[in-house]
């Protein structure tokens, strides 16, 4: 008798389903592909707002989802994370109301409502194992137009120039190094537990694919990234594998000793260089947050961050994003939409960390595995624009979804 989940009490109709199932999968196997299509800007009308593709195709699945969501509600509202994502969103949807910028507020929410809107499609139609696993390997395959394109870039030393450092850093089919770089952390964290579950019979193609994607995800430079990883090693090696926090740090300390690059990123970050990205970074903080403090409770408006850098910094110290997340929801939501967001993360932590402690065997690595990949985005948040990589979070919480579901 094949091993299925619990049923939920207001069933989907099974075509329906079906075909919404595989709706989810071809965005999880396309969007990481089609990231970079949104620095293309069009517009039908010079008075009208401009738009790109990836806004289209998140516009379509936050009217499809939001049909899903309403006519499945009082299923849906028994989801775990139902009312920290009801908090978050409602308040990012009442921003547009007073934001200074309404037309970015309401872009902001309909992305941010398409997040959060899959997670919830995904728990709903994940019934099985033969369900998970798809999805998994979904996820996975995701990957392999990325990383085919970066590979390229790396060979022929393409990529885009780091604007302190005078290298390139590869970034795939996102639209930035970064982008890619968290999103390569995400797959990588994922084979890793899958190597580690099946240790005793490794899986050649993952010990591989394993390599290749940390050698792209150094090629992106990007130490977030990279920190995430070295925290993802640690935890594992702490809790169960010694060897491989062993063979981690060796990696490191490797990697410093013969990579001119790697020494002068981690120098700059050590040294506090006036002129490297940490201390613009930190300026650029420390301009805006005597501005937040003006609305301190609501904020200015989903989507209004940049607007704001712009009025009060102009272009001439560079990009105008946040590089935090929660200082940007701080800005824009408040002390309030800050909250919710918290509140969201910690719910999420929970959940996940009860699926570790209940789970045995195989499971156990696998839910430590999503745990830490989890844990390490949201500390990356503090220092990078995670929140902003639509293509990771759409499949960073479609598979939460489907792993809480398998805690039922």
């Amino acid at each position: 008798m094949p091993h299925t989940l619990p049923k939920n009490t207001e069933k989907v109709n099974p075509k329906t389903g079906k075909k919404l199932f595989y709706f989810l999968l071809s965005l999880t196997l396309l969007r990481p592909s089609l990231d970079i299509l949104g620095q293309k800007e069009f517009s039908i009308y010079y008075t009208l707002p401009s738009f790109n593709l990836n806004a289209i195709i998140g516009s379509i699945v936050f009217i499809i989802s939001l049909f899903f969501i309403l006519k499945n509600l009082k299923s849906i509202i028994s989801a775990p994370l139902f009312y920290p994502i009801s908090a978050f969103l409602g308040l990012i949807f009442l921003s547009i109301f007073y934001s200074l910028d309404q037309t970015a507020s309401a872009r902001e929410f309909i992305r941010l409502s398409s997040i959060f809107f899959l997670y919830f499609i995904a728990y709903k139609l994940v019934n099985s194992k033969k369900d998970w696993f798809l999805l998994l390997k979904i996820i996975l395959i995701s990957y392999i137009p990325p990383a085919i394109f970066a590979t390229i870039q790396l060979i022929g030393g393409f990529g885009l120039p780091d604007d302190f450092g005078g290298f390139n850093r590869i970034y795939g089919t996102f639209a930035h190094p970064n982008l890619f770089a968290f999103y390569t952390f995400f797959i990588l964290g994922i084979i890793i537990s899958l190597i580690l579950a099946n240790k005793k019979k490794p899986n050649a193609i993952f010990l591989i694919s394993a390599v290749v994607l940390t050698v792209l995800l150094l090629a992106t430079y990007t130490r977030s990234a990279l920190a995430c990883l070295m925290f993802f090693v640690l935890i594992f090696g702490i809790f169960k594998y010694r060897k491989l926090l062993l063979a981690g740090a060796l990696f490191f300390i490797l990697l410093y000793f013969f990579s001119d690059v790697f020494q002068q990123r981690l120098w700059e970050l050590i040294s506090l260089d006036p002129y490297g990205s940490v201390i613009w970074r930190l300026r650029l903080w420390q301009d805006i947050i005597p501005v937040s403090l003006w609305q301190p409770w609501f904020g200015y408006g989903s989507g209004t961050f940049e607007r704001l850098v712009e009025y009060y910094r102009g272009f001439q110290w560079g990009s105008l994003e946040a590089h935090n997340d929660y200082l940007k929801i701080f800005v824009e939501n408040g002390a309030l939409g800050l909250a919710a967001y918290l509140w969201l993360i910690s719910a999420s932590l929970f959940y996940l960390l009860k699926k570790f402690i209940k789970s045995v065997g195989k499971e156990k690595i696998m839910a430590l595995g999503i745990f830490t990949i989890c844990l390490s985005l949201f500390a990356a948040g503090f220092f990078d624009n995670i929140l902003r990589t639509t293509a990771l979070q759409w499949n960073l919480w479609i598979l939460i979804a489907a792993w809480l579901k398998q805690a039922k």
